[in-house]
């Protein structure tokens, strides 16, 4: 009897205890527990320590986190020119504070339907754009993706805190032909400057020649003025030694050159030279004449002079 009552004892305890601690309802930090009366939403129980009605009666839910939360998704979109890239889409999002019932109850996975929302959008206003254009709609698909989550996904009580937008990533293909254009620009470019380089060395070439050439002109010039200015003064010297005339001196002087290139040329060998005949006949009349000239007398003396008197002459 004593055994029995002490059993009743024991199952009555524990089942007081086990009421007990059903009424306890204990929420972590950052999160928010679901009290619900008979499967019907009763309340909401924030972080700490709360108590409730016991089970069955009240039945409280499993943690559900406010944190915010993260999702990526890489879109692969077509441009309006039939270009395919990928555009990397990060969205941040949490739930609202004083919605936590829309969102525990209204959503099943809000990450799924995040995900749909954002690939419908970003779809949608890529087609209408060229490629090059996708690279400068950062800020474009930021503005539209979070203005379309923020009207969705307020209803269901999350808020959407960020959309982040990374560069576009085009495609294999895509990049292997922009490598293509790359390379050939590069190629243009060195061939460019290749042909500067070298239009340079020719300007360069030119100007050195000339440069020379002027130079060679006024060393040429120089030399025949000396030349010539020592033929003058030769000639010169010849008419007042010889009191020949100037044209005799010049022929006498061709003479001479003449003589001088026969015998170069007869000095060489194996050589056949033609002499003019009138180069000889003014060679020999130039010696002639150079010959008279040394025999010609001494002109006669004239009178000495008379002796002054004082006497003016008239």
């Amino acid at each position: 009897m004593l055994a029995e009552n002490l059993a009743v004892l024991i199952l009555a305890g524990g089942a007081v205890l086990a009421l007990a601690a059903s009424m306890i309802v204990i929420t972590r930090e950052r999160h928010v527990r679901m009290i619900e009366t008979f499967g019907r939403f009763s309340s909401v129980r924030k972080a700490g320590l709360s108590f409730k009605l016991p089970w069955p009666i009240q039945h409280a839910t499993a943690n559900f986190s406010t944190k915010l939360r993260e999702i990526g998704e890489e879109v692969e979109v077509k441009s309006s020119d039939n270009a395919f890239v990928v555009v990397p889409i990060r969205v941040q999002y949490r739930v609202k504070q004083g919605a936590e019932r829309d969102a525990y109850y209204l959503l099943e996975y809000p990450a799924d339907q995040i995900r749909s929302y954002v690939v419908n959008q970003v779809r949608s206003s890529a087609s209408s754009q060229p490629f090059d254009a996708l690279f400068r709609s950062r800020d474009f698909f930021e503005t539209e993706i979070e203005a379309t989550l923020t009207e969705r996904m307020s209803g269901f009580g999350y808020h959407i805190e960020n959309v982040l937008v990374d560069d576009p990533q085009p495609s294999a293909e895509l990049r292997a032909a922009f490598d293509r254009v790359i390379s050939s620009e590069r190629l243009r470019e060195a061939a460019t400057n290749e042909g500067e380089a070298e239009r340079i060395r020719m300007v360069a070439r030119a100007n050195a020649d000339g440069e020379a050439l002027q130079i060679k002109g006024e060393a040429y010039a120089r030399f025949r003025k000396t030349v010539a200015e020592g033929n003058a003064e030769a000639l010169k010297l010849f008419s007042g030694e010889t009191g020949l005339g100037p044209e005799a001196g010049l022929q006498f002087f061709i003479s001479i050159n003449e003589m001088e290139a026969v015998t170069a040329a007869a000095e060489a060998g194996g050589k056949v030279v033609f002499v003019t005949g009138s180069a000889a006949s003014a060679g020999g009349a130039t010696m002639g004449m150079l010959a008279g000239a040394e025999e010609a007398p001494p002109r006669p003396a004239g009178p000495p002079p008379r002796p002054w008197d004082g006497t003016p002459e008239r």
